[in-house]
């Protein structure tokens, strides 16, 4: 599971308004499933997790060379990356 500082990119809530950065942050420390993109340079990592409504979100985020993970997307789950978590 991810551990770390997090930053959660404000753009975020700018494209998903029901979506804060605390809601990010929580579902991050409640991680249900996580896993790299293979051939994603920067490599990337897709998770879901729980928010603190009990919502499952999919959250996409990149580690940096400080160990802090960047999370750019993040909104309610798609089927697509509950199969692409084999959660489907």
């Amino acid at each position: 599971m991810p551990v770390g500082d997090i930053v959660v990119d404000p753009r975020i809530q700018t494209r998903h308004p029901d979506v804060s950065a605390d809601s990010v942050r929580v579902a991050w420390s409640n991680v249900v499933r996580f896993m790299a993109r293979e051939d994603t340079d920067p490599l990337r990592y897709v998770a879901v997790g729980y928010d603190e409504y009990g919502r499952l979100l999919e959250m996409v985020a990149v580690l940096d060379e400080s160990d802090r993970w960047h999370v750019f997307h993040a909104m309610r789950a798609t089927p697509k990356v509950l199969r692409e978590l084999k959660l489907l």
